[in-house]
């Protein structure tokens, strides 16, 4: 196995920064070839979509009950995110595929 070009590597690593820069780095020409990038942007994506779409949820759910509990729930998602993204950012920096159960089977298929 080859080892990834450095360029490919930090794309991949800020593709986790957050939603904006992965949808970016998908529409550029010089990574639009590169499946390694392409897979941790569109697994970005997703992670980040699902965390935003159950933020939402969760913001709405606590005005109507139990506020302490979701905002319990927010906190350890945030942490967890947290750790979500150092980890898959170091993988990426380091040039492994590190897979999501979920998440990386569905950006192992998008194009």
């Amino acid at each position: 196995m080859t080892p990834l070009p450095p360029a490919e590597r930090a794309a991949a690593a800020v593709a986790y920064l957050i939603f904006v820069p992965a949808a970016v780095i998908l529409f550029l020409p010089a990574f639009r070839k590169s499946r390694f990038v392409r897979f941790h942007a569109w697994q970005s994506i997703l992670l980040w979509g699902v965390f935003f779409v159950l933020t939402i949820a969760a913001l709405l759910f606590s005005n109507v009950a139990a506020a302490m509990a979701f905002l319990l729930f927010g906190i350890l998602a945030s942490l967890a995110m947290l750790f979500l993204w150092i980890v898959l950012s170091f993988k990426a920096w380091q040039g492994e595929r590190f897979e999501l159960p979920v998440f990386g089977d569905l950006a192992a298929r998008l194009p």
